[in-house]
C-alpha cells in the first residue's frame, strides 16, 4: 500500500455525471487546499456513502464505474466493498521498492506469467477496483488496452507504518475472500517481506525474510526475493 496522508474530503458531483442520475453515489474528492504540508504518516481516507438520503436521491454503493466519470488528479482511488478509498501519490522509497520487486518478478517470470506493477486497476465482477503495488496475472488475462479483470495469481502491497494494518486486516480480507492465492506485503522500513499462501479459502503463512535473508518462492513461480536489495 502506498505512503499516505489525511485527506479532507467534500461531497462533490462528479464532472461528467449525468445530474439526473438519482442513483448515483456521492463522488469524494479531495480537497488539495493546503494538504502539501501535511505530514505523510496517517491513514489512507476512506469514506462511505451517507447513511442517509440527501433529497431525490437513494444512496448505494460506490462501484468501479464511478470512477470512470472522475477527472483524474493524481490521487489513487480504489473501491472496495462498496468504500471509496482515496490515497495520494507515493514517495520515492515506496517506489523504488515495487520498481525493484516487479522488475525482478518480470525478469524471472517463466512463459505463461505477466508482471504489472500501479497504478493499473484490477477490476473484479464484484464492481470493485483495486491498485495492488504489484500483480502476476496469467498471459490469457492480460489485457495491454483496458483493466486487469481476470484474477491475479500474487498480488504484493508494499506499506508504511500508517497503512501495516489496513494492508493485514482489509486488504488480507479482501484479496483472501476473491480468491487471489499468493499475497506478499513488503515492509521498507525494516525491510521485510511476509508472504501468505490461500489454503482451504483461506491465507496461511509460508514465508517471511529480513533484512539480509532470502524468501524463496515456488509461487506462482520461483523466484528469490531479499528484502534488503529492494532498497537499496
Amino acid at each position: 500500500m502506498i505512503e499516505t496522508m489525511a485527506v479532507t474530503t467534500e461531497t462533490v458531483a462528479a464532472p461528467s455525471m449525468p445530474v439526473e442520475d438519482a442513483t448515483a453515489p456521492d463522488v469524494v474528492a479531495p480537497d488539495n487546499a493546503g494538504q502539501e504540508a501535511m505530514a505523510l504518516e496517517t491513514a489512507p481516507s476512506e469514506t462511505t456513502p451517507p447513511e442517509m438520503p440527501k433529497p431525490g436521491r437513494t444512496p448505494r454503493p460506490f462501484t468501479a464505474s464511478d470512477l470512470d466519470a472522475v477527472v483524474d488528479d493524481g490521487y489513487r482511488r480504489e473501491i472496495i466493498e462498496g468504500r471509496l478509498i482515496v490515497t495520494p501519490s507515493p514517495i520515492f522509497e515506496h517506489q523504488n521498492v515495487v520498481f525493484e520487486l516487479g522488475y525482478r518478478m518480470r525478469s524471472e517470470h517463466p512463459p505463461g506469467f505477466k508482471v504489472a506493477m500501479a497504478p493499473l486497476d484490477w477490476r473484479p465482477p464484484t464492481g470493485e477496483s483495486l491498485q495492488p503495488d504489484v500483480m502476476v496475472i496469467r498471459e490469457e488475462d492480460y489485457n495491454p488496452k483496458g483493466f486487469m479483470l481476470g484474477t491475479p495469481l500474487l498480488v504484493v502491497e508494499v506499506r508504511s507504518p500508517s497503512t501495516a494494518v489496513y494492508d493485514e486486516t482489509t486488504k488480507r480480507a479482501r484479496y483472501e475472500s476473491l480468491g487471489v492465492i499468493d499475497y506478499w506485503m513488503v515492509d521498507p522500513a525494516t525491510p521485510s517481506i511476509v508472504a501468505l499462501h490461500l489454503a482451504d479459502g483461506h491465507y496461511v503463512e509460508v514465508g517471511r525474510a529480513t533484512g539480509d535473508e532470502s524468501f524463496q518462492a515456488t509461487t506462482p513461480f520461483p523466484v528469490t526475493v531479499v528484502p534488503s536489495e529492494l532498497i537499496a
